[in-house]
């Protein structure tokens, strides 16, 4: 699960780098308002922090969800 999480939370960095970048060439070709620029960045943090937060929670599921029933109350056998 936690390879799912990787991925979601790359994915979430790409398009948070992606909205980042236009919000940086907006600030430098358009009005040039910091308020402007701000708001692409408050915008570029929500998939930032979906990807986050998806990492955070994936990578503490355990494999023990996909036992059986029967076997999750068995103790693991180490030799």
């Amino acid at each position: 699960m936690k390879d799912l999480g990787n991925t979601i939370y790359l994915w979430g960095c790409v398009m948070a780098a992606t909205i980042l970048a236009v919000g940086v060439a907006d600030y430098w070709f358009g009005q040039g308002r910091l308020s402007a620029f701000l708001s692409w960045v408050v915008i570029a943090a929500i998939p930032w922090l979906v990807g986050r937060a998806s990492l955070y929670i994936l990578a503490r599921v355990k494999l023990v969800d996909n036992l059986p029933a029967q076997r999750r109350d068995e103790p693991i056998a180490t030799d």
